[in-house]
């Protein structure tokens, strides 16, 4: 393994056997086209590698940001932008050097166990609605107050043209004819 840690191909898998790698290339995949409209379906950015180790607990204190944009560079050169899932698992590897050269088998072993709990990416910090009591005190139809109120039924409901504008009846054969006035 020593002797292979060093090549391209990232190692020898073997001592992995028991690791499912349809779940690892799934969040792979789940990864990979997160905000990326360039996805083709078997490649992903580093920003998305990042997000990936961020969100699985793998980047932390021994593994950093910086170890994760200097094996990338390794694996996939300093003019491509995106790396392939036989690569990742050599990026994987040259990661779990990084972190342990003592134990890197112990290692991969441990990122990928953690990668494989989180296969879809989370939306976590994204803008929701907010909903606080001055919105609440906004939308009160109740504290409406002059022609304002004219605008809601009675329920809050919007009134829509009817409570925005005057709209005449158009009933009868003179301007100033009210059918439904007494008669004197």
């Amino acid at each position: 393994m020593a002797g292979k840690a060093n090549g391209s191909d990232g190692g020898d898998w073997s001592f992995l056997a028991d690791v499912d790698n349809r779940a690892l290339n799934e969040g792979f995949k789940n990864f990979g086209k997160f905000g990326d409209r360039n996805f083709t379906g078997n490649n992903m950015t580093l920003k998305n590698c990042d997000k990936w180790l961020k969100e699985a607990g793998v980047i932390g204190k021994v593994i950093t940001t910086t170890d994760t944009s200097i094996a990338f560079k390794q694996v996939v050169g300093n003019n491509d932008k995106v790396i392939t899932f036989e690569k990742f698992k050599t990026f994987l590897f040259k990661l779990a050097l990084r972190a342990s050269k003592e134990a890197p088998q112990e290692e991969i072993i441990k990122i990928v166990e953690k990668l494989q709990l989180k296969l879809e990416p989370s939306t976590s910090g994204t803008t929701s609605a907010m909903k606080t009591n001055v919105i609440d005190r906004l939308t009160d139809t109740s504290k409406y107050t002059g022609s304002h109120k004219e605008r809601f039924d009675a329920e809050g409901k919007g009134r829509g043209k009817e409570g925005r504008e005057d709209i005449p009846s158009k009933t009868g054969y003179v301007t100033g004819f009210n059918k439904d006035a007494p008669k004197s």
